[in-house]
This record gives C-alpha cells, structure tokens and sequence, in this order.
C-alpha cells in the first residue's frame, strides 16, 4: 500500500504515514455484492492532511535521451527536409510534370511543333530554363500522342526536373572543388543540430510565457488543495524526486499535454472525469510517463532541427484556416511542397518514435498501479492529447488508435465488455479505493 500524501510504501494496518504523518483510511476490497467503499469523512480532532511537496523541476529532464540518439531516423529527415532544399525539388518536379504533360500531349500531332516552340518561348521569358520543353519529353513521346504521351511526359518531365533541381547546385559546386560540396552538406548539418540545441533550450526558457499567453494559469488555492496531493501521490509511485509545474487551462475541450517543465491539464478533461479521480491521477501518470522520458525534449529537438520547415509549415496551416478563398489558393500554390514535405515525408518517418512514446507513457503509467484507470479514462474521453494547431496536430494525428492502447492496457485472463459505454459512475465501482483519507476539496 502507498501513501497518497508522499507516495512511500506503508504498512496496511496502520493508521498513520510514518513517513509525512497523514492520516491513513482503512484499506477496504471491492466484491462483486457490494456497493463501492466510501471513506469516513474527516473529524474536526483529525490533523489537517499534509502534502510533502516534491520540488518543481526547472531544467528540462530527459534532455539528453530526448535529442539526437534517440530519433535517428527523424533527425536524418528534418534536416535533409529542411536544410537540403527538400520542398524546392518538389516544386520543380511538380512543375516539370504540368509542362512535360502539356508536351505529351500535343507532341505527335499536327499542332505539336507550334505548341512546343510557344511553350520554349514562354518558359525562357519566364524562368530562363537551360532546356527546352522537348527535353522533359521521353523519346518514345515523339510518336505517341494524347493520354498515353500527355501520362509519360508528366512522369518523365517530374523526373528530369527533380532530378536536376535536386543535382545540378552540387555538380556547380564539385566542378569549383571537389571538397566543397563536402563542406557544404556538413556545414549545413552542423547548423540545424545547432539551431535545433538553441530551440530546445530557448523553448524550456520562454515555455512558462508561452503556456500563460495560451491560455494556461496556475492552480487555483481550491485546486490545489485536492488536485495537488493526487499529482504529488503520482509522482511518488512512480519513483519522481522532483516534477514540473502543474498548470490549469480554463478550455473546456478534454485536453492535457506534456512540456519542457509543465504540465497542463485542460478543465474540460477535469470536468469530464471529475467522478473518477482515480482516472484524473491516470492521466497525470501517462503524462508524468512523458515527462520523465523527455518526450517533450524529443518534440522540440524535432522542430529546431526542422525550425525552416516548421516556421512555413506553421504559417501555411493556420492562413489555411483563413475563410477567405483567394487567400487559401495563394498559400496552395506557394507552400504545398512545404506543407507536403511535412506532412507525407519529414513526421511520417518519425511516426514509429511518437507511438512508442505514447505505449511508454502508458506502461509507466500501468506500472504505477493506474492501468485500469488509464484505459477508463481512454474509453471515456477516448483521446485526451488533441493536437493545439499546425505540427502538434499533425503529430497527435500520428498516435496509436486508442483502441490499441486499451488493448495493451487490459489485464490478462479478465474479459471486458466488446464496448466501454459504461458511465464513470458506474465504473467507479471496480475503481480502487484511496489509501489516504482527505477531506473534501
């Protein structure tokens, strides 16, 4: 048994924690028969519950395991993304494919010559390419015409301007010195692994401004009397000597998310487990489980070392959001590479990294006694890490279905019902009873 006061192990038969003094309730067992236990309330000759209040974490922890080491895979892609001119190619490719398409097309019929000098012209007042429209065309688009050669232009004019796009700056620079195109891609790399340090850093020291302006406030003198002993109870089962700052967010969509030194818990995810705090300190644990093992270290390390492609792809997605049509088509047409880099290249390569983040989180939260209150708490809310916006989006898209996660939190040889559409009250039932007696919030 542990104290819900100082999280350290007790006896069960006493009555009090000989370790902060709280008082202790009698440990009762839930039957099949009977109605959940209910702790006698507090008399006026009883102390005053104590908390022993772990000190409030102001480095980031986990910063090491959070970077480099631990995504490889996802480092490698945000900086060839960002750094190597990713988006640019597939604008040319894209680009290369209309006009090679446009040249399949006509080529091999009687208007074909006149359409391609016309579109040679055009291009050269235009970009100044250093080809012409028939070298994007394969050579067997010479006889064949219509969809078949408008189909093979567009593959091969998509090839050949990718490809030279993506060649021809270091050709330019071996042709100069061999050694320079070396230099360069390394200096390139040691940019973003230094930008991506100065953004962890700068991150973990403006994050507290950052959560305020957001909407986030600390926790009320209410709250904190019922809301901060559960958080220090958590954290004392998972084996925590220090924690973030616990802050309170007033939206009322359930939501809660991890940082650098906080964590935030939305009142919507308060008010919809507000029966069931076994289920609240759950949530606590999975997102204690995050902190501890830099998860938001790795987030951030993600976007500095990606920071040019996060800066536009943050841009393009929220001017999308814009109700206004012609401004939604301008942002199409000159950040689509960027936002299809993100989205289709540079996170679903890290896709594997946060899905095994958010199984850790959860077994670290099983491990500390609060599985079947973690998977309540997924059946209910069903996800309580909604994306805020742009990349965080994005990412929590990426998570495992919550179905999975349930799935690995379920006790071996115990049948579940096929669907969870159980109230919280009515789950409360088979919810474990606190060890410590506290009174009223």
């Amino acid at each position: 048994m542990f104290c819900d006061q100082c999280g350290q192990r007790v006896d069960p038969a006493a009555r009090r924690c000989p370790h902060c003094g709280a008082t202790l309730a009698p440990v009762t067992t839930p039957s099949s028969t009977s109605g959940p236990s209910v702790p006698r309330q507090r008399e006026a000759s009883d102390p005053a519950p104590t908390t022993a209040h772990l000190p409030r974490r102001r480095f980031p922890t986990g910063l090491a395991s959070g970077l480099l080491g631990r995504n490889l895979r996802g480092t490698t892609s945000g900086i060839v993304g960002a750094w190597f001119g990713v988006p640019f190619i597939l604008l040319m490719a894209a680009f290369g494919g209309v006009i090679g398409g446009i040249g399949g097309l006509v080529n091999g019929t009687f208007i074909g010559p006149g359409v391609l000098d016309r579109m040679d012209r055009l291009l050269n007042w235009g970009f100044a390419l250093p080809f012409s429209v028939g070298d994007l065309l394969p050579t067997v688009g010479v006889q064949i015409g219509g969809i078949v050669g408008a189909i093979l232009g567009a593959l091969n004019g998509a090839w050949e301007l990718g490809w030279r796009a993506a060649v021809w700056p270091w050709e330019a620079l071996y042709r100069e010195d061999p050694l320079w195109p070396v230099q360069v891609a390394a200096g390139q790399v040691v940019s973003a692994i230094i930008v991506g340090l100065l953004f962890v850093l700068g991150s973990a020291v403006t994050e507290r401004g950052r959560f305020y302006l957001a909407g986030a406030r600390r926790l009320s003198r209410r709250e904190t009397t019922w809301l901060l002993p559960l958080y220090e109870q958590v954290a004392g089962r998972m084996g925590l000597t220090s924690v973030p700052v616990l802050l309170i967010d007033e939206r009322r969509n359930a939501n809660a998310y991890t940082g650098l030194r906080h964590i935030v818990l939305h009142q919507g995810l308060l008010d919809e487990l507000a029966q069931d705090r076994e289920a609240i300190a759950a949530v606590l644990a999975h997102e204690l489980g995050h902190w501890r093992a830099g998860d938001a270290s790795a987030m951030a390390w993600a976007k500095g070392v990606a920071l040019p492609l996060y800066v536009l792809y943050e841009i393009g997605y929220r001017l999308l959001g814009v109700r206004f049509r012609p401004l939604q088509w301008l942002i199409r047409m000159l950040l689509w590479s960027v936002l299809v880099t993100v989205r289709y290249l540079v996170l679903p390569v890290q896709r594997h990294v946060w899905r095994e983040c958010e199984y850790k989180a959860d077994a670290a939260a099983a491990a500390a006694g609060y599985g079947e209150s973690l998977r309540r708490a997924l059946s209910h809310v069903r996800s309580f890490e909604a994306g805020r916006g742009g990349w965080e989006e994005t990412v929590h898209a990426m998570h495992p279905p919550v179905e999975l996660r349930m799935e690995r939190l379920e006790t071996p040889g115990r049948r579940y019902p096929a669907r969870d559409d159980l109230s919280l009250a009515s789950s409360l039932l088979e919810a474990p009873t606190s060890s410590v007696h506290r009174g009223a919030p």
